[in-house]
């Protein structure tokens, strides 16, 4: 299958220039090249690839100093693209609509033996179940009504790493919480909910989320302690005590649980619902999961629903990784990693944006959405041959156009 580009797609070419803030001509059109590689370039995403596969695209060397050395502002087109993304959103979600913003963070894995990366420390990695040398972006989701929008993302740099690298340091929690403080809630939302992992449900996150009117759905650990019945005990001392046939069945999305719900004070948390939940199989119960809500009204039903919504940010990373290259680069310098970061989250944020806009072409996932641009290409490819064979081009001459002479 081609996946030559002969031509920049034009919806893509005016979503970057709606984020533009006025890189030069040379820079923008590596910028789409950069963007539009990512998307369309099947298998694993280099550099070389692009510059190969991109009729338009200049050499290598080019694309590599456009990452490292070229003097183009990122963090001002990293904040076009969030002030893009808010004005479409306050534009298009419908009123009455509950939004979340779901936050996780994810690890890049690199080779042990890759040593000149500036950055790579050791984190620990959900998927891998174990410590990885690796880089660590925090993100943040944006979902409400048929928008499932990739939106912040910072890596993360463990106290001694910071130090090493003279930048200031941040916790993940930190990094949250710079989240949940910039982001700007569409008006139609009526209610907005933050979803978090035992990682990020603190003290902290919490007052920060509440003091902008958001509410809290998240995992804790069960070594936090509750009061039933003005007695202090530790959730996981709690269960002991807990029998089977007192839990209330609740089914959410065709999945059967077995719940307790306590409402009450949970660790610092004066005022919390905490529901410890056992999904039902087969053979018995999965382990619990506790799950704290500050939102009291909620029933259990609806806490359980609105926690699963943060499942749409591990989906995220999965296309970010497969599709996108997100954690392919092979450049050295943060610059060059945090640069090639931002655009391959401009890449989502245009596949999203294209895939909720074209409600013609009732596309259901991002990967649709890719599969329609792949074919777009494979048609400009064929008609590009075609039209030069019908001027009568010599084959060899088409081939070089199509940077396919060896």
């Amino acid at each position: 299958m081609p996946t030559t580009i002969v031509n920049h797609d034009n919806e893509l070419v005016a979503f970057l220039q709606d984020v533009n803030y006025g890189m030069n001509k040379a820079q923008f059109n590596h910028l789409i090249t950069m963007v539009e590689g990512s998307i369309q370039i099947e298998g694993k995403l280099s550099i070389s690839k692009i510059a190969e596969n991109v009729v338009t695209s200049k050499d290598k060397s080019c694309i590599y100093r456009f990452l490292s050395k070229f003097p183009w502002d990122d963090k001002q087109l990293n904040r076009n693209r969030i002030s893009f993304l808010s004005y479409h959103l306050e534009h298009n979600i419908r009123p009455g609509e509950v939004g979340f913003l779901v936050i996780d963070d994810t690890t890049n894995l690199k080779d042990i033996r890759t040593k000149h990366m500036e950055g790579l420390d050791f984190h620990y990695s959900h998927t891998e179940d174990k410590t990885c040398w690796s880089h660590c972006v925090v993100t943040s989701n944006f979902v409400a009504g048929p928008y499932a929008m990739p939106f912040h993302f910072k890596p993360y740099y463990r106290e001694e790493k910071c130090k090493e690298l003279g930048i200031k340091f941040e916790s993940k929690v930190d990094i949250a919480k710079g989240f949940i403080k910039e982001f700007h809630t569409p008006s139609n939302i009526r209610q907005l909910y933050v979803l978090t992992d035992s990682w990020y449900t603190s003290t902290s996150l919490v007052e920060e989320a509440l003091s902008k009117g958001y509410h809290v759905i998240g995992c804790v650990k069960p070594n936090k302690t509750i009061s039933p019945c003005g007695v202090k005990i530790k959730i996981s001392q709690f269960m002991k005590y807990i029998e089977p046939s007192t839990l209330d069945l609740v089914t959410v999305e065709g999945k059967e649980y077995r719940v307790y719900r306590y409402e009450g004070k949970v660790g610092t948390f004066d005022n919390a619902v905490l529901l410890i939940s056992y999904e039902v199989k087969k053979d018995g119960f999965e382990a619990p999961v506790c799950i704290l809500s500050t939102d009291i009204e909620l029933d259990s039903k609806a806490i359980l629903r609105y926690y699963a919504v943060r499942w749409t940010i591990e989906t995220s990373y999965q296309y970010l990784k497969e599709n996108l290259g997100f954690d392919e680069y092979r450049v050295r310098s943060l610059v060059s990693i945090e640069r090639y970061m931002l655009l391959c989250f401009l890449a989502y944020n245009f596949l999203e944006y294209y895939r909720v806009t074209r409600k013609n072409l009732n596309f259901e996932t991002i990967g649709d959405t890719i599969q329609h641009m792949k074919k777009e290409v494979i048609k400009d490819f064929i008609n590009f041959v075609y039209y030069h064979a019908k001027k009568d081009v010599p084959l060899m001459d088409i081939y070089a156009k199509l940077k396919l002479v060896a």
